[in-house]
């Protein structure tokens, strides 16, 4: 199935960089990833700690005294050597209730026009499509836009729903770059495949605790038809997945009525 012309706005983490440095400095990331040699400070927080001294003196510089602390504009992040590459990890879902009213083809136009944004700022990107019999990892995290675009115009649709086995790809590949900033990017109208013997809720919501924890912001973008049923049953597993909600028509370039913020539902 060809991908439908589809102009997206650039998807922007809502994750406040004063939120992230405060959950690396307890602890929540994991043990055995190297800290790095520090290289001085920066406004980029992919290093997920704060430099102390780097925010005390950009707020001094500015002129702002220090009774209330440090302010958010004026917070600094180690500049660790070598890190600072930013990683998107797309998930798509290509299942038979995708195809029904060309929803495929708009999932993957949106996901085309998101990668020339990622193409722009220099960000490596993946692809684990999940439909059929199984998941795949359609391409491991690369800095070749092109490719990716390729390899989700060549996706086919139909089948089941394995959004599991997506989500446990998903935790090994984002496990390979542990020392890299990675967001998450969810394309799904909601279904998903329920194997017997599984507790499938609690499986999707592990995954979303596993990302909260380690500071990975995950965007679900609803694809399915909008009815009022698939609507709810979307939503759910966005706030399950601890994810920003938004649906394919809230990302459309020619859409001003909808914000990223307006559509959140993982605090509800």
């Amino acid at each position: 199935m060809e991908p439908a012309d589809f102009s997206a706005k650039p998807i922007v983490s809502p994750r406040g960089r004063v939120e992230q440095a405060i959950q690396a400095r307890r602890g929540v990331k994991s043990k055995s990833a190297k800290k790095g040699r520090s290289i001085g400070y920066t406004r980029n927080p992919s290093s997920g700690e704060v430099h102390v001294v780097g925010s005390i003196v950009a707020q001094l510089m500015a002129d702002a005294n220090l009774e209330n602390g440090v302010s958010e504009e004026h917070v600094r992040y180690r500049k660790i050597a070598g890190r600072g590459r930013r990683n998107i990890l797309f998930v798509v879902d290509t299942s038979g209730s995708m195809i029904g009213a060309g929803r495929l083809a708009l999932a993957k136009g949106c996901v085309i026009s998101l990668l020339s944004d990622a193409y722009v700022t220099r960000t490596r990107v993946a692809l684990i499509c999940y439909g059929g019999a199984k998941a795949t990892l359609v391409l491991p995290f690369t800095s070749s836009v092109e490719m990716a675009a390729q390899r989700i115009d060549n996706a086919k649709g139909g089948g089941a729903t394995p959004l599991l086995e997506a989500l446990e790809l998903a935790i090994r590949l984002i496990d390979s770059v542990e020392n890299e900033p990675v967001e998450v990017v969810v394309l799904s109208d909601g279904g998903y495949s329920r194997p017997r013997g599984m507790q499938t809720d609690k499986i999707i919501f592990r995954f979303g605790e596993y990302c909260q924890k380690f500071g990975i912001p995950i965007h679900f973008v609803d694809s399915g038809r909008g009815g009022r049923t698939a609507k709810r049953r979307a939503e759910w597993l966005a706030k399950t997945l601890h994810a920003d909600y938004r649906t394919l028509e809230d990302l459309r370039v020619d859409n001003d009525d909808a914000s990223p913020a307006s559509s959140s539902v993982k605090d509800q």
